[in-house]
């Protein structure tokens, strides 16, 4: 009886400190746009979210804030000598807004204040007297900033510092005792940053360090002198970077470590005895790497490992000796390996058999029996194994199960042999199966989630995917009613359900394939077009260099050409026109009447024009009749010949010279005569009617 009455009194009396808690947190002053109360600690907390204000608006604050947390705010929020208001600050966060320098001494006489985070701004660079005066502070985020170069001895002032987060910046290189002052220093993150090296002057100062995190970085070798120096380290983690290859004294001074993250690198092989002086090892990934093999002494002396990830290599053979000095292991993790036929790892499978933990998703076909020796097996993850009703009797061994991953399979229902198995297990996850919600099908299950108390006890509660009426309804929420027959479905869909729920990822793998094809069809279009402009191109500037070539030719040949009575006669026609020549002017004349001679042949015609020629040049080269000083040479011309004497084309050979003579004869003496062209020669044909 008096154990009750002070029960109910202690009841009471903290009813009463809450009421008076809240009833002060009323009283006290809050700013527009922000909301107070009090955190888990029983802190005074005011957070302002989507503010206005540049500076915060003391007036509106409570001297007393203890938390002060702004976020998202609208405009820069000037970080400077107005925060030395809040003398009672421990922790503030000015965070996801865009904050672009922090003052100097913005925090002096803070002497409360434990945590600063600034994350998530626009941070360029810090100065030695940002942090003055904060000897309390034990931990400073500066994570996704766009720091590009911090000075040597930027938070000498925080001696008491603890955790330092550099997360996502823009830092390309480590000063020299950039860590100054901060031997208490225990957590460093320098994740993604674009550093290829780490010089071991800068962890001088920092050789308490417990954990320190460098991935996603551009690390290709660590220099063993760090090692030498952070001889405290307890968590490394190195995932995520361009490692190739780690010698066996890699981690030799690194006894102390716990955990070791090497996932994401390109390492193709774990060495005989890399963690010989890591007995405490307990947590080790070494995932999404390249490595082909693991050597028999590898894991030597790790007695006290519970969780390995060897995920996503190449490895198609793991020795039995290589998991006998694993002792301690709970939770293996060999998705993704291929290559690895587990059917043939029988021996390796029975040195592992007491694992609780199995990760064995993206597989492929596993043997059904693969499962019989795990009796201890608690957690499975068997995702993305091509597994269906049929083959779901794999699960069937395992009777301890608390947990198991079925998603992204081809499974369309639960047969209702598993259906009681399925429903006895804490945690299920059936997500990305082409469940058809008929009896034939899902009705097992239904029903079984229709006979607990709560229902299904797993987080994510099945959806149908089939029929296309209930597609993401889950089915704990069918009406009974509801549900269609499994022949039904069938026939009311546009094709077979079944086939449909059976094949469903492999016809995204048909997607992927036809797009893979349209893609290469259209590079090879792509490469046809473009090789036949250049075809083209090529052509046409061929074309563009002869014609320049034949203009070229074309205007040193413009001049007049003439046929002079001197020695030699010259013939210049331009290459534009076209030249008849005799023999083209010279018609092949009628049949002559019976009785008559036939006329000359074209031959005949060729012989007197060479004749004519001849005659023409001995005519100009009679002696006496040279021209005078003031005179040129004699042109003869075949119009003036044809002008001199009208002689028919068909005319004897005979008549021809005589009228050459005549022209010669009544040439200008001179060089007046009418030149030689081939227009004349034209126009002559015209007049003639030829």
């Amino acid at each position: 009886m008096n154990f009750n009455i002070s029960t109910r009194a202690t009841q009471f009396t903290l009813l009463a400190l809450l009421a008076g808690a809240i009833a002060t947190v009323m009283a006290q002053k809050c700013p527009k746009d922000c909301h107070c109360d009090l955190d888990q600690k029983g802190r005074y907390r005011t957070y302002c979210n989507k503010v206005e204000w540049i500076n915060p608006p003391t007036d509106d604050f409570e001297p007393g804030v203890e938390v002060l947390i702004i976020a998202n705010a609208r405009h820069p929020i000037i970080v400077g000598p107005v925060f030395q208001f809040f003398n009672k600050l421990e922790v503030l966060r000015v965070i996801d807004g865009y904050l672009p320098s922090v003052g100097d001494r913005s925090f002096w006489g803070l002497v409360r204040l434990k945590t600063i985070d600034l994350s998530r701004n626009n941070i360029t660079q810090l100065s030695m007297e940002s942090f003055r005066g904060q000897d309390n502070l034990i931990e400073l985020d500066l994570s996704r900033n766009r720091l590009d170069n911090i000075a040597s001895g930027t938070f000498t002032h925080m001696k008491e510092l603890k955790t330092l987060h550099l997360i996502d910046n823009s830092i390309t290189m480590l000063n020299a005792r950039l860590f100054l002052h901060l031997a208490k220093l225990k957590y460093l993150d320098l994740s993604h940053n674009s550093i290829d090296d780490l010089p071991p002057e800068t962890f001088k100062d920092v050789q308490d360090l417990k954990v320190l995190k460098c991935r996603g970085c551009r690390l290709s070798n660590i220099n063993p002198q760090i090692y030498n120096i952070l001889t405290h380290l307890t968590e490394l983690d190195l995932g995520q970077n361009q490692i190739k290859f780690l010698d066996r004294e890699e981690f030799l001074d690194l006894r102390h470590l716990r955990s070791l993250r090497l996932d994401g690198n390109q390492l193709s092989v774990i060495v005989d005895e890399l963690f010989t002086n890591q007995k405490g090892l307990t947590f080790l990934d070494v995932s999404r790497n390249r490595l082909a093999k693991i050597a028999d002494r590898a894991f030597e002396n790790l007695s006290n490992l519970t969780f390995l990830d060897a995920s996503y290599n190449k490895l198609s053979h793991i020795e039995p000796v290589c998991f006998r000095p694993l002792r301690s292991l709970q939770t293996l993790n060999i998705s993704g390996n291929l290559q690895l036929d587990l059917s043939e790892m029988e021996d390796t499978i029975q040195v592992i058999q007491n694992v609780t933990g199995l990760v064995v998703a993206d597989m492929g076909a596993l043997p059904l029996n693969l499962f019989v020796p795990f009796r201890r097996l608690s957690a499975l993850n068997l995702s993305g194994n091509h597994i269906d009703n049929i083959t779901l009797q794999i699960i069937e061994p395992l009777a301890n199960l608390s947990f198991l991953d079925l998603s992204r399979n081809q499974l369309n229902g639960i047969p209702e042999r598993y259906a009681t198995q399925l429903a006895a297990i804490t945690d299920v996850k059936l997500e990305n199966n082409p469940l058809i919600c008929d009896w034939c099908h899902m009705g097992p299950l239904i029903m079984h989630a229709r006979k607990l108390k709560y229902g299904l006890p797993w987080q994510e509660v099945p959806r149908c995917f089939l029929p296309e009426r209930l597609r993401e309804v889950r089915i704990d929420g069918l009406d009974q009613d509801g549900v269609e027959d499994c022949m039904e479905v069938i026939v009311d869909e546009d094709h077979d359900a079944a086939s449909t729920s059976h094949n469903f990822l492999e016809q995204a793998g048909s997607v992927s394939i036809l797009a893979a094809c349209g893609l290469i069809i259209f590079i090879l279009l792509a490469i046809i077009v473009v090789s036949t402009a250049l075809c083209l191109s090529r052509h046409r500037a061929r074309y563009y260099t002869h014609e320049d070539k034949r203009d070229t030719i074309l205007e040193k040949n413009t001049e007049t050409p003439t046929i002079t009575t001197g020695s030699e006669i010259n013939f210049k026609f331009p290459y534009n026109e076209r030249v008849c020549t005799i023999d083209e002017m010279c018609i092949p004349p009628p049949p002559p009447p019976p009785g008559k001679v036939a006329p000359a042949t074209p031959a005949d015609r060729t012989a007197e024009t060479v004749a004519l020629i001849e005659y023409g040049s001995r005519i100009g080269s009679i002696p006496g009749d040279e021209p005078g000083p003031t005179s040129g040479p004699r042109t003869v011309t075949i119009s003036s010949i044809s002008q001199t004497a009208s002689i028919h084309p068909d005319a004897p050979t005979a008549t021809l010279v005589a009228a050459a003579a005549a022209a010669t004869a009544t040439a200008a003496p001179n060089g007046t005569g009418k030149p030689f062209t081939p227009k004349s020669i034209l126009r002559k044909r015209t007049d003639t009617g030829l």
